[in-house]
Protein backbone atom coordinates (compact mmCIF):
# COMPACT_ATOMS: atom_id res chain seq x y z
CA UNK A 1 0.00 0.00 0.00
CA UNK A 2 1.34 3.35 -1.00
CA UNK A 3 1.69 6.11 1.58
CA UNK A 4 0.85 9.69 0.81
CA UNK A 5 3.78 12.04 0.16
CA UNK A 6 5.41 13.40 3.30
CA UNK A 7 3.92 10.67 5.50
CA UNK A 8 7.33 9.50 6.87
CA UNK A 9 8.55 13.03 7.46
CA UNK A 10 5.46 13.85 9.50
CA UNK A 11 5.98 10.87 11.81
CA UNK A 12 9.71 11.59 12.33
CA UNK A 13 9.37 15.29 12.99
CA UNK A 14 10.24 16.20 16.65
CA UNK A 15 7.63 17.61 18.95
CA UNK A 16 8.27 21.32 19.51
CA UNK A 17 9.65 22.06 22.99
CA UNK A 18 7.82 24.38 25.30
CA UNK A 19 9.68 27.68 25.70
CA UNK A 20 11.87 27.62 28.81
CA UNK A 21 11.64 23.83 29.24
CA UNK A 22 15.42 23.37 29.04
CA UNK A 23 16.00 26.03 31.69
CA UNK A 24 13.45 24.49 34.06
CA UNK A 25 14.97 21.04 33.54
CA UNK A 26 18.44 22.33 34.38
CA UNK A 27 17.11 24.03 37.51
CA UNK A 28 15.41 20.82 38.60
CA UNK A 29 18.63 18.87 38.09
CA UNK A 30 20.63 21.42 40.11
CA UNK A 31 18.03 21.44 42.90
CA UNK A 32 18.22 17.64 43.01
CA UNK A 33 22.00 17.95 43.21
CA UNK A 34 21.65 20.43 46.07
CA UNK A 35 19.38 18.02 47.97
CA UNK A 36 21.92 15.23 47.47
CA UNK A 37 24.76 17.44 48.70
CA UNK A 38 22.80 18.45 51.81
CA UNK A 39 22.14 14.76 52.50
CA UNK A 40 25.86 14.06 52.08
CA UNK A 41 26.69 16.80 54.59
CA UNK A 42 24.25 15.32 57.10
CA UNK A 43 25.70 11.84 56.58
CA UNK A 44 29.28 13.00 57.11
CA UNK A 45 28.28 15.10 60.13
CA UNK A 46 26.64 12.06 61.71
CA UNK A 47 29.80 10.01 61.09
CA UNK A 48 31.89 12.77 62.67
CA UNK A 49 29.95 12.65 65.93
CA UNK A 50 30.12 8.86 65.93
CA UNK A 51 33.90 9.19 65.64
CA UNK A 52 33.94 11.66 68.57
CA UNK A 53 31.86 9.26 70.69
CA UNK A 54 34.17 6.38 69.78
CA UNK A 55 37.23 8.47 70.67
CA UNK A 56 35.85 9.43 74.09
CA UNK A 57 34.66 5.91 74.84
CA UNK A 58 37.85 4.14 73.75
CA UNK A 59 40.16 6.64 75.48
CA UNK A 60 38.18 6.37 78.72
CA UNK A 61 38.19 2.57 78.63
CA UNK A 62 41.92 2.33 77.91
CA UNK A 63 42.75 4.89 80.59
CA UNK A 64 40.65 3.01 83.15
CA UNK A 65 42.50 -0.21 82.40
CA UNK A 66 45.86 1.57 82.47
CA UNK A 67 45.39 3.10 85.93
CA UNK A 68 43.92 -0.06 87.44
CA UNK A 69 47.42 -1.49 87.96
CA UNK A 70 50.96 -0.13 87.75
CA UNK A 71 51.89 -2.90 85.32
CA UNK A 72 49.28 -1.63 82.85
CA UNK A 73 50.71 1.85 82.34
CA UNK A 74 51.97 0.86 78.89
CA UNK A 75 48.34 0.77 77.77
CA UNK A 76 48.36 4.57 77.85
CA UNK A 77 50.52 4.44 74.74
CA UNK A 78 47.56 3.06 72.79
CA UNK A 79 45.54 6.26 73.27
CA UNK A 80 47.75 8.55 71.11
CA UNK A 81 47.63 6.04 68.25
CA UNK A 82 43.84 5.64 68.36
CA UNK A 83 43.50 9.42 68.71
CA UNK A 84 45.61 9.92 65.59
CA UNK A 85 43.58 7.41 63.56
CA UNK A 86 40.16 8.63 64.70
CA UNK A 87 41.21 12.28 64.53
CA UNK A 88 42.38 11.80 60.95
CA UNK A 89 38.98 10.37 60.03
CA UNK A 90 37.22 13.33 61.66
CA UNK A 91 39.41 15.79 59.77
CA UNK A 92 38.77 13.96 56.48
CA UNK A 93 35.01 14.35 56.87
CA UNK A 94 35.46 17.96 58.00
CA UNK A 95 37.42 18.68 54.82
CA UNK A 96 34.75 17.18 52.57
CA UNK A 97 31.95 19.03 54.38
CA UNK A 98 33.75 22.35 53.87
CA UNK A 99 34.39 21.42 50.24
CA UNK A 100 30.68 20.81 49.66
CA UNK A 101 29.81 24.12 51.36
CA UNK A 102 32.23 25.98 49.09
CA UNK A 103 30.90 24.27 45.99
CA UNK A 104 27.31 25.18 46.85
CA UNK A 105 28.20 28.79 47.68
CA UNK A 106 30.58 29.50 44.80
CA UNK A 107 29.25 27.32 41.95
CA UNK A 108 25.82 25.82 42.42
CA UNK A 109 24.13 28.89 43.88
CA UNK A 110 25.43 31.19 41.14
CA UNK A 111 24.02 28.89 38.45
CA UNK A 112 20.65 29.09 40.20
CA UNK A 113 20.68 32.87 40.20
CA UNK A 114 22.16 33.08 43.74
CA UNK A 115 18.95 31.60 45.12
CA UNK A 116 20.84 29.35 47.58
CA UNK A 117 22.08 31.84 50.14
CA UNK A 118 22.43 29.73 53.30
CA UNK A 119 26.08 28.75 52.89
CA UNK A 120 27.19 32.26 51.92
CA UNK A 121 25.13 33.89 54.67
CA UNK A 122 26.43 31.42 57.29
CA UNK A 123 30.05 32.00 56.29
CA UNK A 124 29.58 35.77 56.44
CA UNK A 125 27.89 35.70 59.84
CA UNK A 126 30.35 33.25 61.42
CA UNK A 127 33.52 34.78 59.94
CA UNK A 128 34.39 36.84 63.07
CA UNK A 129 34.09 33.74 65.26
CA UNK A 130 36.72 31.76 63.34
CA UNK A 131 39.45 34.33 63.88
CA UNK A 132 42.31 32.39 65.45
CA UNK A 133 42.85 35.24 67.93
CA UNK A 134 39.37 34.61 69.36
CA UNK A 135 40.10 31.31 71.04
CA UNK A 136 37.11 30.95 73.35
CA UNK A 137 34.43 30.94 70.67
CA UNK A 138 32.06 28.10 69.70
CA UNK A 139 33.31 27.97 66.11
CA UNK A 140 36.95 28.97 66.52
CA UNK A 141 39.05 25.99 65.40
CA UNK A 142 42.06 26.09 67.75
CA UNK A 143 43.72 23.99 70.52
CA UNK A 144 41.08 25.11 73.06
CA UNK A 145 38.18 24.02 70.88
CA UNK A 146 36.39 21.01 72.45
CA UNK A 147 36.78 18.89 69.33
CA UNK A 148 40.51 19.66 69.16
CA UNK A 149 40.83 18.72 72.83
CA UNK A 150 38.97 15.44 72.28
CA UNK A 151 41.65 14.31 69.83
CA UNK A 152 44.82 16.37 70.22
CA UNK A 153 44.36 17.15 73.92
CA UNK A 154 43.56 13.57 74.92
CA UNK A 155 46.51 12.23 72.91
CA UNK A 156 48.93 14.75 74.40
CA UNK A 157 47.64 14.11 77.93
CA UNK A 158 48.04 10.36 77.55
CA UNK A 159 51.56 10.81 76.20
CA UNK A 160 52.59 12.98 79.16
CA UNK A 161 50.86 10.70 81.69
CA UNK A 162 52.60 7.64 80.24
CA UNK A 163 56.01 9.31 80.51
CA UNK A 164 55.42 10.46 84.11
CA UNK A 165 54.06 7.06 85.15
CA UNK A 166 57.00 5.27 83.52
CA UNK A 167 59.58 7.45 85.27
CA UNK A 168 57.85 6.93 88.61
CA UNK A 169 57.56 3.18 88.08
CA UNK A 170 61.18 2.82 86.99
CA UNK A 171 62.40 4.84 89.97
CA UNK A 172 60.57 2.61 92.44
CA UNK A 173 61.11 -0.73 90.71
CA UNK A 174 63.63 -2.41 88.46
CA UNK A 175 61.86 -3.40 85.23
CA UNK A 176 63.60 -5.55 82.67
CA UNK A 177 65.70 -3.79 80.05
CA UNK A 178 63.67 -4.99 77.08
CA UNK A 179 60.52 -3.59 78.71
CA UNK A 180 62.11 -0.16 79.08
CA UNK A 181 63.43 -0.19 75.50
CA UNK A 182 60.07 -1.29 74.10
CA UNK A 183 58.26 1.37 76.11
CA UNK A 184 60.68 4.07 74.92
CA UNK A 185 60.31 3.04 71.25
CA UNK A 186 56.49 3.04 71.48
CA UNK A 187 56.53 6.39 73.27
CA UNK A 188 58.70 7.88 70.51
CA UNK A 189 56.29 6.56 67.86
CA UNK A 190 53.44 8.14 69.80
CA UNK A 191 55.26 11.48 69.78
CA UNK A 192 55.41 11.28 65.97
CA UNK A 193 51.71 10.38 65.77
CA UNK A 194 50.67 13.20 68.13
CA UNK A 195 52.79 15.72 66.23
CA UNK A 196 51.21 14.62 62.95
CA UNK A 197 47.74 14.88 64.51
CA UNK A 198 48.35 18.44 65.71
CA UNK A 199 49.70 19.43 62.30
CA UNK A 200 46.60 17.98 60.66
CA UNK A 201 44.36 19.87 63.07
CA UNK A 202 46.28 23.06 62.40
CA UNK A 203 45.91 22.60 58.63
CA UNK A 204 42.19 22.01 59.11
CA UNK A 205 41.99 25.26 61.11
CA UNK A 206 43.91 27.21 58.46
CA UNK A 207 41.79 25.70 55.70
CA UNK A 208 38.60 26.73 57.49
CA UNK A 209 39.85 30.29 58.02
CA UNK A 210 40.89 30.56 54.37
CA UNK A 211 37.45 29.37 53.30
CA UNK A 212 35.79 32.03 55.44
CA UNK A 213 37.99 34.78 54.00
CA UNK A 214 37.31 33.71 50.41
CA UNK A 215 33.55 33.47 50.95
Amino acid sequence: MEHPPGHGRDRASPTPREPGADSRLKNQVMLAEYSSLRAEIERRTSIQWNVVALQIGSAGTIASLAISAVSNIALLLVIPLTSYMLGSRYILHDYHIKLIHRYIASSLSSRLGNALEWERWKDTESAPAVDKDQWLTPTGWNPLHPTWLVFGGVATGALIAAAVAAVYYWSTASPRGYYMVGFAVCWALDVVAVSALHRSLQRAASHGQASQRSA
